[in-house]
This record gives structure tokens, C-alpha cells and sequence, in this order.
């Protein structure tokens, strides 16, 4: 039950954090008042892992959308004009219209923006980010109406490759330029990266890696790109993809206290105002593993995050767990994720790691439509726990079980307990039970361990 002086709540951004914060907040307690506060296009709850599948025309907009009668038969009232102002000390939220909204608690929920690059050019038409359903659709008109047939993606993470893999099916040839030197570096080590990048070769998008965006050429319009190598290419528009910085302005007008990554909170989500909480893309947060500020931008940390937050709101002290950052992607026939600390971040934190990589297939091995795949495990070699897993796979089944490897993180399970993993096993479903890479990747941590020099 929420505090007797509750009654009012106001929630300003409404995408996971935000929407699922109020949509919980009335499952719990029908007869709190909450508003939502968000920006002046914004409707529903756009799915914004479909904006890539959009701006390439496999979806529809309005299918991505689930719509604001999810809020009104919750009897939570929208605004939609822009928040300017928060007053923590007489607890108001003042929108660009000159209307005063009074809260007991508020919600933070404003997301974050796309990082734009300063080089020359970077105004020519034709240059796009991508966060929204409108930037999505906008890049689809583009393409359609320039009859695009060449594209260069700025950076190569989840991102920028879904929409190269999305952009090329249609026939366009495709440049993902980042100065990293793999595709995928924040998410998968080298001898996993590889495995992907000699799959993207084979399907015809051109990689530069270790390359920099120099300039967008072009006149009113854009023409091509020259890059740090001083090569040439010719496109007829760009896309960036170089990740996002949070929206902090109000959280900063408020005079809460701001971390390097974001807005700082504590485990039940309270900013430094304990009437204020914060999540989704503002905060940043320690990291499960090593306890340091991470930031967490992923749409499933956000729909955790409005759940803690609407039970701590109503007197509940349930707390925030650290970031582990599972993600999945896909590239063609290619399925990659990924959760945790890479084994290059780990060295960077002064980790020392015991790691093992173990091939199977998605199905047993007499059956025809098997394919192959391969998991990664990462342990800490001092307490034996498993600190990260990744997976690159032919199929889509597996990939899901980078879900088994985060559940066993938040158990902060050892080499010896993934090694004793039981699945379930069917011919069609699953590997053969004597072939289950995880349990045999631990396997070969938990041999190391006990025997050293048998694996690095």
C-alpha cells in the first residue's frame, strides 16, 4: 500500500522506463493520480528495437506502436507538451504551455539523444540518426524517393549492423565504417568478432574498420564520404550510428547530482532528491560485475527499471540489480549476443579471467537441418565466477541461452555450477545433451583450474 500522504505522481518521458513506471504504478494502486508528461509528437509506446526493420520497410509503423489506450482505460492522463522546469523544493513540473503540475513523487524517464558527429557536411540532406519512428520514416522516404544505391553506416555496433544487414537484402551496397578495429568490440572479443565480420564479408557489405568519417561530400545534398584513409566513396546517404548521450538538462535545472555516464541514483532508483527517481537511458548505475558507474541503455534495462520504481514509489524497498547488459543481434542467418564483461574489458578493470569457447549444433547431430554455433564463457579466475558470455550462432535458437549465462551471473554461479548445468533436451530443440557447449565450456574452466596449462 502506497503512503497515506501519496496521491499524486507525475512521469515525464514515456517510452520503457517512463510507460511501464505508470502502467505499474495504476496495477498496484488503482487510485493513484499519474500523468505523464512527454513530448509534444510522441504517441503510445513505440518498440524501438523495430526502428531499424522500419526505416527498411520490413514493418509498419503503426504495428510497432502499442497504442495510448494502454494509458487512458488505466485512467493515466497524457501531456504532451515538453517539460521545462522542475521545482524539487515546491514539488511542480512547469511544461512549455505555462501549465504547473503538482507532484509528491516524480519520475525521470527522458531518454537519451542521438551522438551526432562534427565533421564537414554533416547538414548535407541525406544524413540521418536513428532513434524515433519519425527519423525511421524519414529514412525510408529518403531511400525510396533517391532511389538509394549506396550507404554508409557509422558505426559498427547492434545498430548500425542490423541496418546494413536490413539495407543490403534490398539490394544496396553497404559501408560500415568504425574506428574500432572489430564490429561489435563493446559486446564480443576479437576470436568472436571475427567469426561475424568473415560472415559480413561474405555477404557483400564492405567493412572499414579502424577508420574515421573525415568529411560528407556532397552540395545541398549528400554525394559521398571521404574517410581518415583518405578514401572515397560514393553514396547517397549516410546513417550514424555512433551511440546516444542522455537527456540530463532537466535532471541538471534540478540541481541533482550527475554522475560522468548520467544521472546518479541509488539501488532503489532515487536521485539525489529522494521525492525524484530516475531509470532507462539517464541513469547510469554500477555494473554487476565490477561495481563501477556503467551506463545501461537497453530497452530491457529501462522495463526493469519502471517496475522497481513504481514499487519503491508505493513503500516498497525492493532494489535495482547492477548492469550485465545482455543484448542480441542479427546479421543475415547470423545470430550474435552477449552479456557481461568482455575478456578485454575485464583486463582493463585488472580482472584476471579464465575463458573457454565450445561448439555445437542447434539440433542433435543426426538431424538434417542442424546448424553450428559457438559459446564463450568468461570466469574470474580468483572466485571462479562466470562474468561473461558470448554467442555466435547460424540459428536463432540459441541464442536465447545467453539468458541462461546472465541468470547464472546474477547467481554469481562458479565454473563448477555451470558446469553441472542440466538442459532439457529433444532431437529437433536442442544439442545433444552430451554436447551442451555451456556446461562443456565450464567444463573445460573448471579442468583448467584444477589442472593448470590445459587451456589459456
Amino acid at each position: 500500500m502506497p503512503h497515506t500522504n501519496l496521491k499524486r505522481v507525475v512521469i515525464i518521458g514515456c517510452s520503457g522506463a517512463g510507460a511501464i513506471a505508470a502502467l505499474s504504478l495504476k496495477k498496484l494502486c488503482d487510485a493513484l493520480d499519474v500523468t505523464i508528461i512527454r513530448e509534444p509528437d510522441e504517441q503510445g509506446l513505440l518498440t524501438r528495437c523495430a526502428t531499424p526493420y522500419i526505416c527498411c520497410g520490413e514493418v509498419m509503423v503503426e504495428p510497432s506502436y502499442k497504442n495510448d489506450s494502454m494509458f487512458t482505460v488505466s485512467n493515466i492522463k497524457l501531456v504532451n507538451v515538453r517539460a521545462e522546469y522542475v521545482n524539487s523544493i515546491q514539488k511542480t513540473v512547469t511544461t512549455a504551455d505555462g501549465e504547473i503540475y503538482e507532484y509528491d513523487k516524480l519520475v525521470l524517464a527522458t531518454g537519451a539523444t542521438p551522438i551526432t558527429l562534427q565533421v564537414p557536411g554533416i547538414d548535407l540532406r541525406g544524413v540521418f540518426t536513428l532513434r524515433k519512428s519519425d527519423d525511421a520514416v524519414n529514412i525510408q522516404h529518403w531511400m525510396n524517393a533517391k532511389r538509394v544505391k549506396s550507404v554508409v553506416l557509422i558505426g559498427a555496433g547492434p545498430i548500425g549492423l542490423e541496418v546494413a544487414y536490413l539495407t543490403a537484402r534490398h539490394g544496396v551496397k553497404v559501408y560500415v565504417v568504425d574506428m574500432l578495429e572489430h564490429v561489435l568490440q563493446q559486446v564480443l572479443d576479437p576470436d568472436m568478432s571475427v567469426l561475424v565480420e568473415e560472415h559480413i564479408s561474405k555477404q557483400g557489405v564492405n567493412l572499414r574498420l579502424k577508420q574515421s568519417l573525415e568529411r560528407i561530400d556532397g552540395d545541398g545534398e549528400i554525394h559521398g564520404v571521404t574517410l581518415s584513409s583518405g578514401e572515397t566513396v560514393q553514396a547517397q546517404m549516410v546513417l550514424i550510428c555512433a551511440g546516444v548521450r542522455p537527456n540530463s538538462e532537466l535532471a541538471e535545472q534540478a540541481g541533482l547530482q550527475m554522475g560522468r555516464l548520467g544521472l546518479k541514483v541509488n539501488r532503489y532508483l532515487q536521485t539525489s532528491d529522494p521525492d525524484i527517481y530516475a531509470g532507462g537511458d539517464l541513469i547510469e548505475y554500477p555494473h554487476w560485475v565490477t561495481g563501477k558507474p556503467a551506463a545501461g541503455r537497453l530497452r530491457p534495462n529501462a522495463v526493469i527499471a519502471g517496475r522497481v520504481m513504481a514499487r519503491n514509489i508505493l513503500g516498497e524497498k525492493t532494489e535495482y540489480p547492477g548492469f550485465i547488459n545482455g543484448f542480441a543481434t542479427k546479421f543475415f542467418d547470423k545470430s550474435i549476443a552477449g552479456t557481461g564483461l568482455t575478456q578485454q574489458q575485464a583486463a582493463v578493470e585488472g580482472i584476471e579471467t579464465i575463458s573457454a569457447t565450445q561448439s555445437a549444433t542447434t539440433m542433435h547431430s543426426m538431424m538434417r537441418a542442424r546448424r553450428p554455433y559457438t559459446v564463450k564463457l568468461i570466469f574470474e579466475k580468483r572466485s571462479e565466477q562466470i562474468i561473461g558470455g558470448q554467442i555466435v550462432s547460424d540459428g536463432e535458437s540459441p541464442i536465447r541461452h545467453i539468458d541462461v549465462i546472465t541468470t547464472a551471473m546474477r547467481g554469481r554461479l562458479t565454473a563448477s555450477d555451470v558446469a553441472t548445468l542440466c538442459c532439457a533436451g529433444q532431437p529437433e530443440l536442442s544439442s545433444d545433451p552430451g554436447r551442451e557447449p555451456i556446461a562443456l565450456a565450464a567444463e573445460q574452466v573448471l579442468n583448467a583450474l584444477k589442472m593448470p596449462g590445459r587451456i589459456r
